[in-house]
């Protein structure tokens, strides 16, 4: 019985080392991040967003890619990268767990089919013609008079089904040249593809680039990473997140990691901007008057994001606030840019508007300026106007407050 009892106590006293030992001792195991899965990256010629040239695939959306692995230190590199055709890789993209398909147009139809990160570009879907040609639209039931080509599971042909036009009257191909070859021929009448990569895609292939333009736009919308629906929730959350921290974090430069990728391929863009003039004038007369009367309050509220300052129905009109030395003391956008000191920086284009907009607000008080920034909740770089105005806040100091908006074309 006591060797029993004995047996008992050294086997109690075991467990309980045992235990200790994972409790207490260090265990040589790296925690994996959600985004250390498996994850296959595929993607298709669709430049300037992705696209290979000279054996190196390149382009906005493989360079965000690349600088997403570098922030969460995945060690790969742009090698892991398939080049496949649309049609294919739409279809593992649709079959295939843990598959990443790139650039992909977010529309309601395909909501469901895929899990999404982005947006990474602003897109436009439109007929390619060629000038000499005799297409002419009026209307989208026009289309029905072409011979219209477009590729397999690509968003032209969605947008065509869902316009009405019957599958059997649309001309269906695997690939981009083969569809420019038929254009080159007379062979069709048009192209339904996004403006920017069928334009750029002519350039490279077609005997006379400039016969060719944009008739009649379908739609505009937004370019993302499509993930396969199996693919592990936390992995698409933590490439979002590393996304959206590539466009609010500024680097010593003053802009994003973002902005200067978008900048390297393609033009800033005007904008039909719901936002006034009068509304940001307003904005920044009101968020002047509550400075006056309590600057810790009203700053804790504006860095929290709470209506006005940023208002609750459109991301784009918010209030920011710089001290008379370049330091930004709150932002109703981006909490991460306060504390920072913006002397000196610049915009993509390398204009440092911070400077202009501290020098005018000190010698005339109010005033507007211009540049180049990016627009939230959506994707791009856009031309940008900020009114601004020099206002003394309860605590007696000097604060400028500013207020933007999205430019319209001149």
């Amino acid at each position: 019985m006591k060797k029993r009892e004995g047996m008992e106590i050294t086997a109690i006293f075991m467990v309980l080392f045992l235990t200790s030992l994972f409790v207490f001792c260090p265990i040589n195991v790296v925690a994996k991040t959600p985004m250390d899965q498996d994850l296959i990256y595929l993607t298709e010629q669709y430049p300037p967003f992705n696209y290979e040239e000279k054996g190196l695939i390149q382009g906005i959306t493989v360079d965000l890619l690349e600088e997403i692995w570098k922030k969460n230190k995945l060690g790969l590199s742009r090698e892991q990268i398939r080049l496949r055709s649309w049609t294919a890789g739409y279809q593992a993209a649709l079959k295939k767990k843990n598959t990443v398909l790139f650039s992909m147009t977010r529309i309601p139809e395909r909501e469901k089919l895929f899990q999404w990160a982005g947006p990474i570009a602003p897109t436009k879907v439109t007929v390619i013609a060629r000038k000499d040609s005799s297409v002419r639209m009026e209307k989208i039931s026009d289309l029905r008079r072409y011979r219209i080509a477009v590729i397999r599971d690509d968003i032209g042909e969605q947008i065509l089904v869902k316009r009405g036009i019957k599958r059997k009257a649309i001309i269906v191909k695997e690939k981009a040249q083969d569809i420019i070859r038929l254009m080159e021929e007379g062979a069709i009448d048009a192209w339904v593809y996004e403006e920017t990569a069928g334009l750029w895609l002519i350039k490279h292939m077609a005997a006379n680039p400039a016969n060719y333009e944009s008739v009649c736009p379908l739609y505009e919308g937004e370019l993302y990473f499509a993930f396969n629906r199996k693919t592990p929730k936390a992995a698409v959350q933590s490439f979002q997140q590393s996304l959206d921290d590539l466009k609010k974090e500024k680097t010593r430069d003053g802009f994003s990691v973002y902005e200067r990728i978008f900048d390297n391929y393609l033009k800033p863009r005007y904008v039909m901007d719901v936002i006034t003039n009068e509304q940001a004038t307003r904005r920044v007369e009101e968020t002047a008057a509550d400075l006056a009367i309590d600057v810790s309050g009203t700053i804790k509220k504006i860095n929290a994001g709470e209506h006005p300052y940023r208002d609750k129905d459109n991301r784009a009109l918010y209030v920011f606030i710089y001290d008379t030395d370049g330091t930004m003391i709150a932002h109703g956008d981006n909490i991460k840019l306060v504390g920072k000191n913006f002397k000196g920086k610049t915009d993509v284009n390398g204009k440092a508007f911070r400077d202009e907009i501290l020098a005018k607000a000190i010698q005339n008080g109010s005033g507007w300026e211009d540049y180049v920034y990016t627009n939230p909740g959506e994707s791009g770089l856009y031309y940008k106007t900020t009114y601004f105005k020099l206002v003394k806040g309860s605590d007696g100091k000097d604060y400028i407050v500013c207020c933007g908006k999205f430019k319209d074309k001149p």
